[in-house]
């Protein structure tokens, strides 16, 4: 009972941690959340170049969020 106990013990670690890992980087680059597609690019044009080499907005929830590496 002890070592079926130890097992999924590690089992539930080891899972979180590759889940937290897979989840950190989308969330790292999150730059902001704007209400409409447009701001979201206008935003991330004003930034391309000078702050980040590339950018991408998707819709999150009801806003549009703007991600970039290194953020």
């Amino acid at each position: 009972m002890r070592r079926i106990t130890l097992r999924l013990a590690v089992i539930t670690l080891s899972l979180t941690a590759i889940g937290g890992i897979a989840a950190s980087p989308a969330n790292a680059g999150v730059v902001g959340v704007y209400p409409s597609s447009a701001s979201c690019e206008a935003f991330g044009q004003r930034g391309l170049g000078t702050v980040w080499p590339w950018y991408t907005c998707y819709q999150s929830g009801t806003g549009w969020a703007l991600w970039a590496p290194g953020f």
